[in-house]
């Protein structure tokens, strides 16, 4: 039992250059913190790296930076106030933020001449958070995101439909100004084939497993997984459910929960898994499953499909945007336990299905999430804001 070997065609790749008409450009993107195994940090430095082979130059500042990701330039400024970013954005031919509190550089940017372009997210939803600590430090962000953005952008870009709605309906940015920009996956790095280390690693070469990869964290949803788990395993008695991830800023006890439900046995926890083994993770396992209550993007079921994986996720937020039910994967009702259990069950009992449906995942990724394509959209509105600059 195991993940897929071979590679199938990942479908048309479009290979997108710098024109000669645009010129390179300067851009200096900024985010506060660039957080180990943050997902907005993967976008940050792939857009980054895009946008560099299009021929522009690319420059992250940040406040302290948990990583640093090769060939990526990264300035760390001991700035305590957004105003502190400015004098070093100089000479830069647009600002691009990418979250509260560093939208404010952008803002104040603006201010002084300086295009601004804003990357929206979002933000969890307060009540998913058990962590008062952390629902209070949202609170803050909604309000710093609505009053900052009254400071203006001269290009707005969600990464997903489900966002651009929430930023116009929200913060009263008008949906016409707002361009969608899809994530991407590295396709090259994202592949099928054999996770046999893995498997040895965790003793898993005779199991079927079921992998989840995220955040801790009761938002993201692992606590569904586990409490399917019993109702699978009466089905599929010899599935694993591999647990990847670490907790982070929130209160969420999975190892009692599995203890509760009698699955210890079946059920392997990771902890944190460094970016190099990810890829390798995928290729684990025989079904992804994210049952998430709120995601901006998705960009782990993306990489899992990108793997030939098929996905078993909550039918909600933007999720659906990147998961095509009964084609790349299955989606069930947000919360619906007895559903996931079944989803589960059903591309666990049928190889020929999840095959099928792994194959066309990589597809779906390969015509629609791609860093060039991203990169080559998010070009297009640099280029319509500085002619509206002029």
């Amino acid at each position: 039992m195991g993940a897929r070997g071979g590679c199938h065609s990942p479908g048309r790749v479009i290979s997108v250059t710098l024109s000669a008409e645009v010129k390179p450009l300067k851009i200096a993107i900024v985010r506060t913190v660039l957080h180990r195994g943050s997902g907005q940090v993967v976008h940050i430095r792939e857009l980054a790296r895009a946008l560099t082979d299009r021929g522009h130059r690319v420059t992250v500042f940040t406040t302290r930076a948990e990583e640093r990701p090769p060939g990526l330039e990264v300035v760390e400024l001991p700035a305590r106030r957004a105003k502190d970013f400015l004098p070093h954005l100089r000479g830069y031919d647009l600002v691009h933020s990418q979250y509260h509190p560093c939208l404010w550089v952008g803002g104040m940017a603006r201010k002084k001449g300086m295009p601004h372009v804003f990357t929206f997210h979002g933000f969890a939803p307060i009540r998913h958070w058990n962590s008062w600590g952390q629902r209070t430090k949202m609170v803050r962000r909604r309000l710093g995101t609505f009053f900052a953005l009254r400071l203006g952008a001269d290009g707005f870009i969600a990464v997903s439909q489900f966002l651009a709605r929430a930023l116009a309906s929200r913060y009263l940015v008008p949906r016409q100004k707002i361009e969608v920009v899809y994530n991407g996956v590295d396709l090259e790095r994202f592949s099928p084939g054999e996770g046999g280390d893995i498997r040895r690693k965790y003793h898993l070469e005779e199991r079927k497993v079921v992998l989840y990869l995220g955040r801790l964290t009761r938002y993201k949803g692992p606590q569904f997984l586990l409490s399917a788990a019993p109702q699978v395993l009466k089905e599929v008695p010899d599935a694993h459910f591999l647990i990847a991830g670490s907790l982070r800023k929130d209160v969420l006890d999975l190892r009692g929960l599995a203890r509760q439900l009698g699955i210890e046995k079946h059920v392997t926890f990771t902890e944190f898994v460094p970016d190099e083994e990810v890829p390798q993770l995928y290729r684990t396992a025989d079904v992804f499953c994210y049952p998430s209550l709120w995601e901006g993007f998705g960009l782990t079921p993306a990489e899992a499909m990108a793997c030939e994986l098929p996905v078993v996720a909550f039918r909600c937020t933007a999720v659906p945007e990147v998961v095509r039910h009964g084609q790349t994967g299955l989606l069930v009702p947000p919360r619906a336990v007895g559903e996931l259990a079944r989803a589960l069950i059903e591309l666990l009992t049928d190889p020929e299905k999840r095959r099928r449906i792994g194959r066309a995942g990589r597809e779906h990724v390969a015509e629609n999430f791609r860093w060039d394509l991203a990169a080559q959209r998010t070009e297009a509105v640099y280029q319509r804001v500085l002619e509206a600059h002029k």
